[in-house]
């Protein structure tokens, strides 16, 4: 083949003539199907010799063809770009660019919708170092080089473009010719937008700084498309496309740290590691490599061994003139002095994300004040807001936060901030938990200063538990540095606090965490409390761990405390707590002897709590130790106990011991196959516990059973019904399947029936 072609030509009439489509050969050579695009159409003209060699083994290529298409990439590496008038070309393509396919083909979409009405505009936004400028060349390159214009508008720097400069460099780039340019912002702005009338040009303007800065430059009518990049969202610009850009897929960056270290790359799984201490961050990923690159006698798991240290992270991150630290250091610094110090106190945030209650008090702001420093972080891309509301940066801004922390505040300052927020967030879960708690909820209005409840805390019951939740994570670490301090009767009175909050969220993780440390506090403290938090204990052995027989030992113990300090009440709890923990053993006779002195001790301390749950406890040893028809008085019962104003506990408490009882009335007619009388129960069951919160045991134990009730009864579509209902509440839950063996067997059953139907 001796007639001389461009490499794109070349390529193409060799990739027709082996008669392969772009995806076929992209899957041959392992070079993307968008990077030979990219060859053919004249993006790439001269592709490295190994992906060359790449394409030419996927092309089954020898001789003279070999030769010429190494020699057309030559030629192609060794022409410059031809110039873009004006002297305003697109900087260096960065030539390991990887993934961004989404992005890159969110941005074509857009462009491809220009019209002479409209000009696409796109901001680009994102944290430091997710490659804002690389992404915006990489997209330009789709169109012609006679057709994309760049400018840097130095939006960092002490002094950025003025837009009438800006709009000068855009005047000059496209038409040279044009000596003299409007001072005038209007003025140059309309002739400006004259120019670009009918051109399908690409105009990068990277690096912005504010809407004032660009929003001249942009033109009204089309075909023009426009790219802005900006660390700041930008959030005045109106009739815009916007694109955030964040750390890369682990794949990708893991791709990347590959592309970058060539030959000398290591084990995926050590890339995956050092990618994951880069946060999947392109230039924290291309320091890395590069540092890696440039120390011939260093392993990747040495580069590892170096930034595993936090304390050395950021310094690290460094390779000639690319520094982590610097670029976090340039959006820092364009912060106002309120929002610094929310910042770099963010850095004490125990947790992965916080709220805006928890920031007002490490700002040492109200919260007006903080919410316009939060604003003012999530608009320079500093924080990011999930859709929850919660606010997060990742672990090297987190870094980044802390070391300006330790350069401006002094120790007495921090340690004065970390005390203001353990208290905070300990004071808030007392006050959020007693919502919960039987003779409590909302504090009292006008209350005493001593007695008022903390800043921004949660005003009802649904805030309280939402506050729970979403604040856990900052709030235990608090906890677990109060029981290091010896902080006894403050670790004892947040758990106290919780006790009946826990019952309502028993899928937590971390109740044995919270009441083991109360456990311990409470030894040190007297036998009345160490019953009472061995009680607890118990619970969760029994609920969270379903260890019943680690929480018959607990229960135990608990009860000699409560004798010991001659309680009344917590041994008629203790008792009932061994009594409970022997019915998960299937003890039953055993549970007598523990659930009938246990409402023998609620009945002379008048507890309305403890009441129907020792009836209940009395109820469900009777039926197992049968016949099951001689608990359903004991049952009703203790509905009677919930439901009787004389007796009744609060509301929240009675629905949950009601639901309870029911699905255990509606179980012993199901097992009994007395199907109409089942149903009729199951119904009164699932109407109780609908009236709780949240998805619950009882109403997933009724629903499910009515599942089946249905199916046997012939009402399949009844009983299709009940089952995705159950498998939604599991979802809500964040629970895989039933807790129970009995659930999964009723379940499968179910699904047989409605199979065979």
């Amino acid at each position: 083949m001796t007639e001389e072609l461009s490499f794109a030509a070349l390529l193409r009439r060799l990739r027709t003539a082996a008669d392969l489509t772009l995806e076929q050969l992209a899957e041959a050579s392992g070079v993307t199907d968008r990077a030979i695009s990219d060859m053919e159409r004249g993006v790439s003209r001269g592709p490295r010799v190994r992906t060359v060699e790449a394409i030419t083994d996927g092309l089954g290529l020898s001789g003279d063809d070999r030769a010429a298409l190494f020699a057309a990439a030559r030629a192609g590496r060794a022409s410059a770009a031809p110039p873009v008038p004006g002297g305003l070309p697109l900087p260096r393509r960065v030539l390991d660019f990887t993934g961004r396919d989404a992005e890159l083909g969110r941005v074509a979409r857009w462009a491809a919708g220009a019209s002479e009405e409209t000009a696409p505009v796109v901001v680009i936004s994102g944290p430091p170092g997710v490659g804002k400028t690389s992404f915006a060349v990489q997209a330009a390159q789709a169109w012609p080089v006679e057709e994309q214009v760049f400018v840097d508008l130095r939006g960092l720097d002490t002094r950025p473009l003025s837009p009438s400069a800006v709009l000068g460099k855009l005047i000059r780039a496209v038409s040279p010719e044009q000596r003299a340019v409007p001072r005038d912002v209007d003025e140059a702005a309309a002739l400006w937008h004259t120019l670009t009338r009918g051109r399908r040009l690409v105009v990068v303007l990277d690096n912005a700084i504010s809407e004032s800065q660009v929003r001249p430059a942009l033109p009204p009518h089309g075909p023009a498309s426009v790219l802005v990049t900006s660390r700041r969202a930008l959030s005045g610009l109106e009739g815009v496309r916007r694109l955030r850009l964040d750390a890369l897929p682990e794949a990708d960056a893991v791709r990347l740290l590959s592309v970058i270290l060539d030959d000398a790359g290591g084990a995926p799984e050590s890339l995956r590691r050092l990618a994951g201490i880069c946060v999947n961050i392109p230039l924290a990923l291309r320091i890395a490599g590069n540092r890696l690159l440039s120390r011939p006698g260093w392993t990747l798991d040495d580069l590892i061994s170096r930034l595993a240290a936090e304390e050395q992270r950021l310094t690290a991150l460094a390779a000639g003139d690319l520094q982590v630290e610097a670029a976090f250091r340039l959006s820092y610094q364009q912060l106002t002095d309120v929002a610094r110090r929310l910042f770099r106190r963010l850095s004490l945030v125990p947790g992965p994300s916080t709220g805006a209650g928890l920031a007002s008090v490490l700002a040492g702001e109200p919260m007006p004040v903080t919410e316009q420093a939060l604003d003012e972080l999530v608009e320079l891309c500093l924080l990011q807001q999930r859709p929850d509301g919660r606010l997060e940066f990742h672990d090297l801004l987190r870094l980044y936060a802390g070391a300006e922390l330790d350069r401006e505040e002094t120790v007495a300052q921090r340690r004065d901030v970390i005390r203001r927020r353990d208290g905070w967030l300990l004071d808030t879960v007392v006050l959020a938990g007693r919502f919960f708690e039987p003779g409590f909820g909302a504090p009292p209005a006008g209350a005493t200063p001593a007695n008022a409840p903390p800043a921004n805390a949660p005003a009802t019951e649904a805030e309280a538990g939402a506050w729970l939740r979403q604040e856990a994570d900052n709030w235990l670490p608090a906890l677990q540095r109060a029981a290091r301090d010896g902080d006894d009767q403050r670790v004892v009175d947040v758990a106290e606090s919780l006790h009946w909050f826990s019952d309502s969220w028993g899928i937590w993780p971390h109740w044995l965490d919270v009441f083991t440390l109360s456990t311990r506090a409470a030894e040190r403290l007297g036998d009345s409390l160490l019953a009472t938090h061995l009680g607890y204990l118990a619970w969760v052995h029994i609920i969270c761990m379903e260890e019943p027989e680690v929480a018959t030992g607990h229960a135990r113990r608990a009860l000699a405390a409560a004798r010991r300090a001659g309680d009344r009440k917590q041994e008629g709890w203790s008792n009932y707590y061994v009594g409970w923990a022997l019915s998960r053993q299937g003890r039953w006779a055993e549970v007598l002897e523990y659930a009938r002195p246990a409402v023998t001790c609620f009945r002379e301390t008048v507890d309305k709590e403890g009441l129907p749950n020792g009836l209940m406890l009395v109820a469900i040893a009777v039926k197992g130790t049968g016949p099951a028809d001689a608990s359903i008085p004991l049952f009703e019962e203790a509905i009677v106990a919930v439901t009787d104003p004389a007796t009744a506990p609060p509301p929240h408490i009675a629905l949950f011991a009601e639901s309870v009882a029911r699905a255990f009335l509606a179980g012993i007619e199901f097992d009994a196959e007395r199907w109409p009388t089942a149903l009729r129960r199951l119904d009164e069951s699932i109407a109780v516990a609908e009236r709780l919160e949240q998805p619950n045991e009882p109403l997933l134990t009724a629903v499910s059973h009515r599942a089946l009730v249905h199916a046997r009864l012939g009402d399949l579509e009844l009983a299709r019904a009940d089952l995705a209902t159950v498998h939604k509440m599991y979802d809500e839950m964040g629970v895989r399947a039933p807790r129970t063996q009995l659930l999964r067997d009723r379940m499968t059953e179910v699904q047989h029936l409605l199979d065979e139907g």
